[in-house]
């Protein structure tokens, strides 16, 4: 009995030296052993080191995502639908396509209602947000209220009265400018110039329409013997401009020059289905611009025909935001105005205005009829640093 009970003795001492054993020589998972020169050295490792260690992996192993939106309130002509697929393709390349995620929030084009979707976005915990504003300035607030967010927000195509965001914007101004001065060229010649005018007001609400509209009314008002007889509002797109054109025609026997902000093909066909001699014709642009150089070529009519306010502003916007966000702004400009003005023409007297050469309208050169009507080309600067097929945009 005694020998039993000294066995249980000697073997629940054994096991206690074993445990305390274990536990001097760390047991616990936070020490490590090293070998050096065949000897055994210990390491003690705090739980603070451990916490860094897997905060230090981590950061390796996730890269930082930014969310950027797009805020576009009017898809209603060719342009606005080739500045989202800009948009869209340029989020899909390096180094944005690892480091961004990109929608476009499309919303009626009211103030009110592109508020309530930047408001929207703003809750949805957007990075950045770039706009193609409906408004001067009813986006002012919405526009601060996403700045105070801590929100990058870049405005582009049209402008706001906020000097809070980013802006890019092309020299529409001086595109208006060369194009009534253009019409009173062909009129007589400044100080000579006479004739009835018909001018298209743009699209509603658009800051940029109604800077372009000013700059040319005063050109032409400051000629005594020409007469705005009438106006119409394009909304930048075909089907707009015939109908307001063939409502204009009753202002004034005869017409003399028509000064659009775009769509010229529309007022060619307004005249010709009233059986009325096609005007002087100026516009043109990005999302008809290659539609009008041919209808203006092949009726041989008189005229200018602008290219300019690149659709890839949208992709300068990307760019701008992503710069701002990652830290890498040194040479973001805030209020950025690009200037992109191309011009042509059938008449080669007038061959430059304002310093812009007016090139000669040619098949192959400055007009393509194998493509689209709203094709233009190119659709970025061309020193931007992502330069995209013809295939990638117009498909």
């Amino acid at each position: 009995m005694w020998k039993k009970y000294l066995k249980q003795l000697v073997a629940a001492s054994m096991a206690a030296l074993l445990v305390c054993s274990l536990a001097a020589c760390g047991g616990d998972s936070s020490e490590k052993k090293e070998t050096s020169g065949g000897n055994e050295v210990k390491e003690s490792v705090t739980s603070e080191e451990k916490d860094v260690e897997k905060e230090t992996k981590a950061k390796d192993d996730s890269k930082e995502t930014y969310k950027i939106g797009l805020s576009n309130a009017y898809m209603g002509n060719d342009w606005r639908q080739i500045m989202c697929s800009v948009a869209e393709w340029t989020a899909a390349q390096e180094p944005y396509a690892g480091s961004i995620e990109f929608d476009i929030v499309q919303s009626d084009n009211t103030p009110e209602a592109q508020i309530a979707s930047i408001q929207t976005m703003i809750d949805g915990g957007y990075d950045a947000i770039l706009i193609d504003p409906s408004s001067t300035t009813a986006l002012d607030s919405v526009i601060s209220e996403a700045i105070d967010a801590g929100i990058v927000v870049v405005v582009f195509d049209q402008s706001v009265e906020s000097d809070e965001p980013y802006k890019i914007q092309t020299d529409c101004e001086k595109r208006a400018q060369i194009g009534a001065e253009y019409i009173v060229e062909m009129l007589g010649g400044k100080g000579k110039a006479s004739g009835n005018v018909i001018m298209d007001l743009g699209l509603s609400g658009a800051s940029m329409a109604e800077q372009e509209y000013q700059v040319a009314k005063e050109i032409l008002e400051a000629e005594a013997g020409i007469h705005i007889v009438a106006t119409y509002e394009s909304s930048y797109e075909q089907g707009s401009t015939y109908t307001g054109v063939s409502s204009a025609l009753t202002a004034a026997d005869t017409i003399d020059a028509v000064w659009t902000q775009g769509p010229m093909t529309g007022v060619v066909q307004a005249f010709e289905e009233a059986q009325k001699e096609v005007p002087i014709i100026v516009g043109g642009g990005y999302g008809v611009y290659n539609g009008d150089a041919l209808t203006m070529l092949d009726g041989g009519h008189e005229g200018l025909v602008w290219l300019s306010g690149m659709p890839g502003m949208s992709a300068l916007a990307i760019e701008t935001a992503y710069k701002v966000l990652t830290g890498d702004d040194a040479d973001v400009v805030k209020d950025n105005t690009i200037n992109d003005l191309y011009l042509a023409s059938n008449n080669t007297e007038i061959t430059e205005m304002e310093g812009v050469k007016i090139n000669k309208l040619e098949e192959g050169v400055n007009c393509w009829k194998d493509q689209d009507a709203s094709f233009g080309w190119p659709v970025v600067p061309t020193d931007f640093a992502l330069q995209p097929e013809i295939a990638d945009i117009f498909k």
